[in-house]
């Protein structure tokens, strides 16, 4: 295969402290002549001053490494290689390179003839995935709206031979591996907090209360959601009682066998399996690394199997989106206002709840609080993107809110998982906005599965692209939802990611504060700062 290499540099530095910071230095600049976005940089400095720092100790600093960075396809590459026994730095990953690897940036290491490389390749600078969404819905739209000049039949034929084929066949092969994909994400996620150093003391507190506030946070927003919308009362037989439809919604949630729930796509008991199956494997330790090392394969496997299915997403969202307005009409996009105006109220008072109690817990200012925060939390509300609000958010929480490095590292991947109420409020109003369209039965067993639901799926849900969809299809199913509405559920997902991703960011900021003051890992003259006029 031919490569094409530009202005490739080559150079060798010894590999002790100031080698170190020097080829840090000429990474960043190499990167910032290349286009690369700042949030970037930093990420691929933090990882490989993190491997290079283990290459040192190892060694003695009696190395000397050569450092190459060029551009193959257009895609700027970093190349470190460095003589000697076998070593390989990235086999035992710390925290932050956990993190770190979740986002891409994990250097590739190999060895041969008695040399040792590291490889890193720049994220390739493509439009969000939101861009391509956009505009499907943009072009679905507008179609459809010429609806009255297009001759029936041709609707017709191409709903019934090109349309509905594309929008099955995409649900159909997203089916054929969210379940699986679901079951091993989650063990994953349970076995991996065996791997966090101090999970013991900080990762148990942050990870409990987190948890317990998405479940409050979504049971309220349930409630706080029911008066702005009018269902159809589901029919309840006489010969079963609410209590007693509790009580076997309850013990629905066991299956009665390993793979009815896979058959039936019963998420409830798949997420049981999985919270079973990771919660053992974290009691049996090491005697099951290897087993724990499958688990974790096999969840990346199916999250990248999701991710590439879910390319296809802009097609799924154009197809079923023009299938909706030649069969109805923009009646159903008439009402959207009141799930966004909902979601952006209901965010709102929940980051406004806890700021204030920041603010009177540690006695600051809420203007001087506000004032530290709200760069990342506007960050987040304009891209949508925890990942890029990351590097700000450490930053935050170090140099003016006060909060250890070390609960930092390890609080803000947790946080950023498990703050979630505001996700659980995003799918709570769009299954009450589709429920209520489409006239759906409910009872108060409905609104105890979606409470469960929704607070399990917010936690659970996939980090790809797509993956908010997939959740939503699997509530929707769930709650007996027709999936036609599918489309303008996920339309509704794009837009309401903005607002909680924003509130996600403020909530993390909150949260880590008082877990800091909890476990005595707050550094109080930072925020002592914050109480004072400026």
């Amino acid at each position: 295969m031919i490569m094409f290499e530009l202005k490739r540099t080559e150079e060798k530095i010894a590999l002790d402290r100031s080698g170190i910071d020097a080829i840090s230095d000429k990474i960043v600049k190499k990167l910032e002549k290349y286009g690369i976005g700042k949030k970037d940089i930093i990420r691929i400095r933090l990882t490989l001053e993190e491997q290079l720092l283990k290459i040192s100790e190892y060694y003695k600093e009696k190395t000397t490494v050569t450092l190459r960075m060029g551009k193959r396809f257009a895609t700027p590459y970093v190349y470190i290689s460095y003589e000697g026994e076998k070593f390989d730095p990235t086999s035992q990953e710390d925290e932050t390179e956990i993190l770190f690897s979740n986002l891409g940036m994990t250097p590739q290491w190999s060895y041969h003839h008695n040399l040792n490389t590291l490889y890193l390749k720049a994220p390739y600078q493509t439009p969000r995935s939101e861009v391509y969404l956009i505009a499907a819905v943009i072009a679905a739209i507008i179609i459809g709206l010429l609806r009255s000049i297009i001759p029936a039949q041709v609707i017709t034929a191409v709903s019934d031979y090109a349309l509905t084929p594309v929008s099955d066949a995409f649900m159909n092969v997203l089916g054929a591996f969210v379940r699986f994909m679901i079951f091993f994400s989650v063990i994953s996620g349970i076995c991996s907090i065996e791997s966090l150093s101090d999970f013991s003391k900080i990762g148990k507190h942050v990870t409990g209360r987190m948890i317990i506030r998405t479940f409050v946070g979504t049971g309220l927003s349930l409630l706080i959601a029911l008066p702005f919308h009018h269902f159809v009362q589901g029919e309840i037989k006489e010969t079963t009682s609410q209590t007693g439809r509790i009580i076997e919604l309850i013990f629905s949630i066991f299956p009665k066998d390993l793979i009815t729930p896979f058959i039936e796509g019963n998420t409830l008991q798949i997420i049981f399996l999985a919270v079973m199956i990771g919660s053992v494997m974290l009691i049996l330790g090491e005697k099951i690394i290897m087993v724990k090392k499958l688990i974790n394969d096999l969840s990346v496997l199916f999250s990248d199997i999701i991710s590439i299915v879910c390319k296809l997403l802009p097609l799924y969202i154009f197809t079923s989106l023009l299938l909706l307005m030649w069969k109805n009409g923009g009646e159903l996009f008439i009402q959207l206002w009141k799930p966004i105006v909902l979601c952006l109220m209901i965010c709102c008072f929940y980051l406004t709840v806890k700021i204030i109690y920041v603010c009177i817990r540690f006695r600051i200012s809420p203007i001087h609080f506000l004032s530290a925060i709200k760069g990342t939390v506007l960050l987040g509300l304009v891209t949508a993107s925890s990942s890029a609000t990351l590097n700000d958010v450490l930053k935050t929480n170090e140099k003016k809110l006060g909060i250890s490095q070390k609960l930092n590292r390890i609080g803000v991947p947790f946080a950023n998982l498990l703050i979630r109420s505001v996700v659980g409020v995003s799918f709570v109003l769009i299954i009450y906005y589709m429920a209520e369209y489409y006239s759906v039965p409910v009872n108060i067993g409905w609104f105890i599965t979606a409470w469960v639901m929704c607070s399990v799926l917010s936690i659970a849900a996939p980090p790809v692209s797509g993956g908010m969809l997939v959740v939503t299809g699997m509530l929707m199913m769930q709650l007996g939802i027709p999936v036609d509405g599918l489309a303008v559920a996920g339309l509704l997902g794009i837009v309401t990611d903005f607002i909680c991703t924003a509130s996600i960011t403020g909530l993390m900021h909150c949260e880590l504060l008082i877990d800091s003051d909890n476990l005595d890992m707050l550094d109080k003259s930072k925020l002592a700062s914050l109480r004072k006029k400026r």
